[in-house]
């Protein structure tokens, strides 16, 4: 088990480490010839914590190109709204549903403007490029997140390690402290089962998947593709792997590479009895104090 997690309040967005990869999988690079990967992940920790990650549509040709242009968009956007993110995350006093929801629409806005330039340089249509989206935004009290489509989305949060305890008023600060894993959103499959949601032309904003989550207890985050998630989330979401735990407690210590994540990908364990699907994670995790 990871070390003990300690309580901590949401003061600062500084005292974060981020780390993401994308891996192609292996029924993309036993291909003739290989396909490129079609995942795109990324994270910043400054000016505050910020996770992307796109799962290109296999379907699309360009789709690689589509998720790593959302990546670097979503994330440099993040940046230049620093200022209402700031009022959004930071203030004590919670804003409203209306608020919320402006934002998330502005967020969709970009990324579908930004695949349908991006396809007009290519002169291609924007279904070439379509993808999936995960995006996580931490701040002093709240975050934001935001998903289209499948991938899984992982809050890590320090909870007392006796069940009785959890239900008190009030938990002592000394309490020993255990990670506990939760998801966020539905399994967000589009209207048939073997269907999905991507960002292109025709995503609505009501299919959007978006909320806010108080930062309290939170230690760290998870952003996964679907070929990510087949090892470390069952598939009704009800339980996650104590994995991510681990690697979410070696990166706050330093102890985590990508080459680290790209080696488990690869292992026979967790490539056997799966698609071989392209694999993509971005952790963010709260450094110790």
């Amino acid at each position: 088990m990871p070390a003990e997690l300690p309580a901590f309040p949401s003061e600062s967005t500084s005292c974060w480490s981020t780390l993401a990869v994308a891996t192609a999988g292996l029924s993309h690079v036993e291909k003739t010839p290989p396909m490129p990967c079609q995942d795109a992940a990324g994270g910043v920790a400054a000016p505050r914590p910020a996770l992307v990650l796109a799962d290109g549509a296999g379907s699309s040709p360009a789709s690689d190109l589509g998720a790593r242009t959302l990546v670097s968009a979503m994330l440099r956007l993040a940046d230049t709204l620093e200022t209402q993110l700031a009022w959004l995350l930071d203030g004590r006093e919670a804003p409203t549903a209306d608020a919320v929801a402006q934002l998330a629409g502005l967020l969709v806005r970009h990324a579908k403007g930004t695949l349908h330039d991006r396809a007009a340089e290519q002169c291609r249509p924007v279904r070439d490029l379509r993808c999936t989206l995960l995006l996580a935004l931490i701040g002093r009290e709240r975050l934001l997140w935001l998903k289209v489509g499948d991938g899984e989305l992982v809050l890590e949060r320090a909870v007392p390690v006796s069940a009785a305890q959890e239900t008190q008023d009030a938990v002592d600060e000394e309490a020993e402290l255990m990670p506990r894993l939760c998801t966020l959103g539905e399994r967000g499959k589009g209207e048939f089962a073997n269907q999905t949601l991507f960002v292109d032309e025709r995503l609505a904003f009501e299919q959007v998947q978006y909320g806010i989550e108080t930062t309290t207890a939170l230690t760290g985050i998870a952003l996964m593709s679907d070929g990510a998630a087949e090892k470390l989330v069952a598939f009704d979401g009800g339980q996650v792997s104590g994995q991510l735990s681990h690697w979410l407690d070696d990166l706050r210590r330093g102890k985590l590479r990508q080459r680290d994540l790209i080696r488990r990908f690869y292992s026979e364990n967790f490539c056997r009895g799966t698609s071989g699907d392209d694999r993509s994670i971005a952790l963010v995790a709260r450094d110790l104090p």
